[in-house]
């Protein structure tokens, strides 16, 4: 790799470092806490829930936010190379994370605001993000395949950035389009959070790719 793609990278991480930590914070300062839940914004607006929501949304909030604030650390490869305890460690910890954020968030998805197309898209979020963590963990464990894990493992923080994607198409769902409501937005968020971050990290996948060469037709000595 260049230098100047070198470069790219680092700043490219950096950035996404620092939308992780911010908005896994964000999570855990708003949300930590199951006694004030219900007097966050988002909560008084849904109206009348059952007691076992907030609990779930709690759940929800703890997990995912420790998820996306420590999983960027395992896209650093010095990380990985030098110390693969700790990478092992973070690796633990954050799968631990996603199974508690994926089984909540199907719950949550059945009241999700946006009619049946937004609990729909919330749903597949879920299950895409259980299922990914599944493949990679299983490629690891099961068939020792290190690329193949990584390969997965980066599909499911995609997923998981939908936390970060998520509240910036509603930002600008509200700025541009003047859209506050999320019983509107949600019927796009709910895919556009997390549909374009599998794309994108495909066709990274797809870029590296090495290419395959032509085979060269066979020359016939001459008699």
């Amino acid at each position: 790799m260049s230098a100047r793609g070198k470069a790219g990278r680092t700043w490219a991480l950096a950035v996404l470092a620092f939308l992780a930590l911010a908005v896994g914070a964000y999570a855990l300062v708003f949300y930590g806490s199951p006694d004030g839940i219900e007097d966050q914004p988002f909560v008084s607006e849904k109206g009348s829930l059952p007691d076992l929501w907030l609990t779930v949304l709690w759940a929800h909030a703890v997990s995912a936010g420790i998820g996306l604030a420590i999983g960027w650390l395992q896209l650093i490869k010095r990380l990985r190379h030098r110390s693969p305890n700790v990478h092992r460690l973070i690796g633990y910890v954050y799968s631990m994370m996603i199974v508690i954020g994926g089984i909540t968030g199907l719950y949550l998805a059945f009241y999700a605001e946006g009619v049946w197309i937004a609990k729909l898209g919330f749903g597949a979020l879920s299950l895409a993000w259980l299922y990914s963590l599944f493949r990679s963990l299983k490629s690891i464990i099961v068939n020792r395949d290190p690329a193949e894990h990584g390969r997965w493992m980066i599909r499911n923080y995609a997923l998981t950035c939908a936390a970060i994607t998520l509240r910036i198409y509603t930002a600008l769902a509200a700025v541009l389009f003047g859209l506050t409501d999320t019983n509107d937005t949600f019927i796009v968020i709910a895919w556009l959070c997390w549909v374009p971050n599998l794309l994108f990290v495909e066709l990274l996948f797809n870029k590296k790719k090495p290419k395959s060469r032509m085979p060269q037709p066979r020359q016939h000595a001459r008699l």
